[in-house]
């Protein structure tokens, strides 16, 4: 495959906890924001931005298309076309890789993607309420638990799946709980080094204006586009609607300015510079005899990331500096438990189909979903742990769900930069047994 899809930019919020520095923002005000500053970071006019693709999983509550929300809050024109993807975990990835697959088809030439979450803000849900309770009891769902982290095939919580699959393949308690404190320590050193500063963009949190974050000044709203116009002297386009029925992108702008009080997050919030083996010894599994715990797994996390990807000759003759190459994308999928395999299987597919090696990849990242899938992947593929997720990952970082795909291949790409270039590959499973892995190139 000769991939012709380069992107220009890629920019996420921190992430933040549950209930957090982040939890008054919407997931889609938290999307706006990473689209809104990855393509400020890309040079590009908001105006040529055709499309836009963000991956969501908690979408219960959140309104029509979030995507379209989303682009709307970023500035973008009505004449920006948006979508919403759900694959669990892997929805902020498989958005970059749909927009890879649109602009080498031909479709597009400019594309946001990304994905977004607020755990925060998921609603609970009543079952049956819609045709009335007669008599008894009823019960309210969790959507964070019912929409994302339940295992529907096996009716457990995939985290009790993950401890028997962490079992059947010999990935115990200690060693999990080792390579969850070096993914705290590797954040918190990354932090501090600034080398999360080409992906993160600090935000100020409004603490009385709900909802809204605080900037210099307000951003201006991308003109319209109009695609293709009728022959015939007429066109499909003359249309101009009534005042109170047209959708001004202006009044969706979750921002304020002036004197306004606010709190700023510019890191990862869930990072724990203090992390100790001792302390996460101690946390009590999750499942009676389980090996995963709360401290060898990732959070319930808010956040957003997003890049943008175009075509190489449109970066060429707009004079637009090219980050990388997304070379490929792969997808498989296996028995609903076993999430650990799926990333490692999804990695060696790119591999014999680019007839590559592991020798070949110079940056490996596998969402930690849970540490012990980071460990099966870094196993089955004969990687030594210390190689992998070098900067830490979602156990110390946080993964709000529909946007960690999209987080990690930022990630590589910004690795690689500082490398000087090469492949490198962002892995991750997601719920219902499937796996889906990009190969990046930089030089």
């Amino acid at each position: 495959m000769n991939s012709k899809t380069v992107v220009l930019s890629a920019a996420r919020t921190p992430f933040g906890r549950l209930g957090g520095a982040l939890s008054s923002l919407g997931a889609t005000t938290l999307g706006g924001e990473a689209l809104r500053n990855a393509i400020a970071r890309s040079g590009v006019d908001p105006a040529e931005v055709e499309h836009v693709i963000m991956g969501l999983v908690l979408q219960a509550g959140v309104g029509q298309n979030p995507a379209r929300q989303a682009a709307f809050k970023a500035g973008l024109a009505k004449t920006t076309t948006a979508e919403t993807l759900n694959k669990v975990c892997a929805s902020g990835m498989l958005a970059v890789a749909y927009a890879m697959k649109c602009i080498n088809a031909g479709d597009q030439r400019v594309v946001a993607a990304g994905g977004m979450e607020s755990m925060s803000n998921a609603p609970y849900l009543l079952p049956g309420a819609r045709s009335g309770y007669r008599y008894g009891n009823a019960t309210m769902l969790d959507a964070i638990v019912h929409d994302g982290l339940w295992d529907y095939y096996l009716d457990e919580v995939m985290a009790t799946s993950g401890s028997k699959v962490a079992a059947e393949l010999g990935v115990t308690r200690a060693v999990q709980d080792e390579f969850a404190y070096q993914s705290h320590k590797r954040a918190s050193t990354a932090h501090e080094a600034g080398y999360f500063a080409d992906e993160i963009v600090p935000i100020n949190v409004a603490t009385k204006a709900k909802g809204k974050i605080v900037v210099d000044r307000l951003p201006a709203v991308a003109r319209e586009r109009v695609p293709v116009t009728a022959g015939g002297g007429s066109s499909v386009w003359d249309h101009v609607p009534p005042q109170n029925m047209i959708a001004d992108p202006q009044q969706y702008l979750p921002y304020v300015t002036g004197e306004v009080p606010f709190a700023r997050l510019d890191r990862d919030e869930p990072v724990r510079a203090d992390a100790s083996l001792e302390a996460m010894a101690k946390l009590t599994a999750m499942d009676k005899d389980g090996t995963i715990t709360a401290g060898n797994a990732p959070g319930v996390n808010d956040g957003a990331a997003a890049l943008v990807l175009a075509h190489e000759e449109y970066a060429k003759s707009n004079g637009i500096d090219v980050l990388a190459t997304i070379v490929d994308h792969a997808g498989v999928a296996w028995d609903p438990p076993y999430l650990a395999l799926t990333p490692a299987m999804a990695a060696q597919k790119l591999l014999d189909k680019h007839r590559l090696t592991t020798a070949d990849i110079a940056v490996w990242e596998f969402n930690e979903a849970f540490a012990a899938v980071a460990l099966s992947a870094a196993t089955r593929l004969g990687l030594d742990p210390s190689v992998i997720n070098v900067q830490g990952g979602a156990v110390a970082m946080g993964h709000p769900i529909g946007a960690s795909g999209a987080r990690i291949v930022g990630t590589v790409i910004n690795q690689l930069r500082r490398r000087g270039g090469g492949y490198g590959i962002a892995a991750i499973c997601s719920g219902g047994g499937q796996g889906d892995a990009v190969l990046v190139r930089v030089g």
